[in-house]
């Protein structure tokens, strides 16, 4: 039987091993903020022409930032299943009490709470620094939030699932987490995107995430008017998770 205890051991332990080397994960928390302003004039200028006449620039590029670099932290996640390995961890840990599920299921629980903060900060200094408000509502900003990142991590647990090397896994994650933020929108507005590429956005999880917390910050949305978004965000989560379940199998047979 799957145990809470044994799982909250395991991410206590990978969360301890995450604050030994924080540099990484804050910058991937700090870059964005820095870069945002020079974001927010182009922005501002696109967002007029769809008929935003208010709107300021941050609706997109605070978003946008926040999904971009939620992407390029995908890494990170990747990183922590090949630390074990190098540090001759893995084994040690597998041959404890806890079950492979219980250990995986440990390290995604850390893997969600570090994409989630990360993007919260941003969004909150979008909100300090950058003039970003948001007309709609907070809750629904919150739970878009909530499953875009565990989407995420489930994206780089599948990929640290598939990649027989480090090497591998993190050139993937980063080719992956730069084509899908990029396609989705997270630089600039799928509208200035050519005609061609513009049905090509729905087909990364991006292009729902921003096109949510583009309608909450604009279109004053509530949490009824971005369930369509969610549930596209969820349905990539649930196929990262199967993904991730194929994957485990598979390495654990070879």
């Amino acid at each position: 039987m799957m145990s809470g205890r044994r799982i909250f051991a395991v991410a206590r332990l990978n969360a301890l091993l995450q604050t030994q080397e924080p540099s990484v994960p804050v910058l991937m928390a700090v870059i964005p903020i820095v870069l945002t302003p020079f974001m927010i004039p182009g922005n501002r200028m696109t967002l007029v022409e769809e008929g935003y006449l208010h709107a300021t620039g941050a609706e997109q590029a605070v978003p946008g930032f926040a999904v971009l670099f939620s992407f390029f932290s995908v890494q990170l996640i990747v990183q922590m299943f090949f630390d074990e390995q190098q540090w001759g961890t893995w084994n040690r840990m597998r041959a404890s009490a806890a079950s492979m599920s219980e250990i995986i299921l440990g390290k995604v629980a850390v893997a969600f709470i570090m994409q989630f903060a990360q993007m919260v900060v941003v969004l909150a200094f979008g909100m300090l620094l950058d003039g970003y408000r948001p007309d709609g509502s907070m809750l629904a900003l919150i739970i878009v939030a909530t499953v875009f990142a565990l989407m995420v991590a489930m994206f780089g647990v599948a990929i640290a699932m598939w990649c027989g090397s480090e090497r591998t896994a993190l050139s993937a994650a980063m080719l992956g987490g730069v084509l899908m933020a990029c396609l989705g929108g997270s630089l600039t507005a799928v509208s200035t995107f050519p005609s061609w590429a513009r049905p090509l956005a729905r087909f990364s999880p991006a292009y729902w995430a921003v096109d949510a917390v583009k309608r909450i910050g604009l279109d004053r949305a509530g949490v009824a008017d971005v369930l369509p978004q969610i549930g596209v965000i969820g349905g990539f989560g649930a196929l990262f998770v199967v993904a991730s379940i194929i994957g485990f199998y598979r390495k654990s047979r070879s």
